[in-house]
């Protein structure tokens, strides 16, 4: 499956970097949003429920089903600003369009009806939920890899499962976070996420791929 064209989210980019210039010009952009945000109740991740795991289950997937997209909504760095000839703030409002198709894809298929019926009303708002979902993923992902130390959370998961002293660590991992093994596979070469191990595998250089996928490149 390919990512949405490319020409699509930067068309949604521009409108939401226009959108954002006009705030604080005469118009009123936060008085609405302010108003439908007390709509919006506190969303459940991790719960035993199945149907609540199920979100981060959706959230994980649209990860897996566009790898382009992920790399470039995990990136942060100056060069991709450069290669896209793009200010910062538009960046920022590109990042938001592939926010937006990650709430698309989790709440698309919510199990609760109501949540449903309020992300059908006001989907930008979700935004920030799935924003501070990653946010959650990625402290718990750190707070993981800390076990396995700086060299172990630098190996992947097939290379840990090979050595006996690393398995049973990363076992106790898995039961305790079965989100882990997906994310490291996202963030295990990406300095800004994989904290612990500072070192990016030279075989797959994260800065680089970024590189490629922004300036239209495959490799």
């Amino acid at each position: 499956m390919t990512d949405p064209p490319p020409i699509d989210a930067s068309g949604q980019a521009n409108q939401l970097f226009s959108l954002s210039s006009t705030c604080g010009r005469g118009h009123d952009c936060g008085s609405t949003s302010a108003t439908r945000a007390g709509k919006i109740p506190k969303i459940r991740w991790d719960d035993k429920d199945p149907n609540v795991r199920a979100r981060t289950t959706w959230l994980i997937s649209w990860c897996k089903t566009y790898p382009d997209t992920r790399i470039k909504l995990f990136s942060d760095s100056h060069q991709d600003v450069v290669n896209e000839g793009w200010r910062r703030q538009q960046m920022s409002a590109q990042k938001e369009v592939y926010y937006q198709q990650v709430v698309d894809a989790v709440f698309t298929h919510d199990h609760d009806v109501h949540i449903r019926h309020l992300y059908s009303q006001y989907p930008s708002l979700f935004i920030k939920l799935i924003k501070n979902r990653f946010q959650s993923l990625h402290k718990k992902y750190n707070e993981a890899n800390k076990t396995l130390g700086s060299t172990g959370a630098g190996l992947t998961s097939a290379e840990l499962q090979e050595r006996p002293d690393m398995k049973k660590l990363l076992d106790k991992i898995v039961a305790n976070f079965p989100w882990w093994e997906d994310l490291h596979g996202f963030w295990r070469t990406n300095p800004s996420y994989n904290m612990v191990f500072s070192t990016a595998d030279p075989r797959q250089d994260f800065a680089a791929s970024a590189q490629r996928y922004f300036s239209g490149q495959q490799g």
